[in-house]
């Protein structure tokens, strides 16, 4: 399982996972979403609010996207900096 906390992630579903989630993604396309936590069964994605906050209200809008229901996705990746270790083959004894 990848981790993909903290990233803007553009999310491309099934035609299974369009249908699951009909009215809460757009109809069409792609879409794109900040994944908060990666759970097993899929990330847990913030959606920017279609309307602003009316008072009283609170909360953020958090969907479950199921790994299942999703086709592909794309981000952008950044390699950490490299360790000192190398892999690679070494040696032994009595080998020739």
């Amino acid at each position: 399982m990848i981790d993909l906390s903290g990233r803007t992630v553009r999310f491309y579903l099934s035609p299974e996972g369009r249908r699951a989630l009909r009215g809460l993604l757009p109809a069409r396309g792609s879409f794109q979403a900040l994944v908060l936590s990666t759970e097993e069964m899929g990330p847990l994605v913030w959606l920017s609010a279609k309307r602003p906050a009316k008072a009283g209200e609170f909360g953020v809008p958090l969907t479950l996207v199921r790994w299942d229901y999703i086709a592909s996705l794309t981000f952008d990746w950044e390699p950490g900096a490299k360790s000192g270790a190398t892999i690679g083959f070494t040696r032994t004894q009595g080998a020739s």
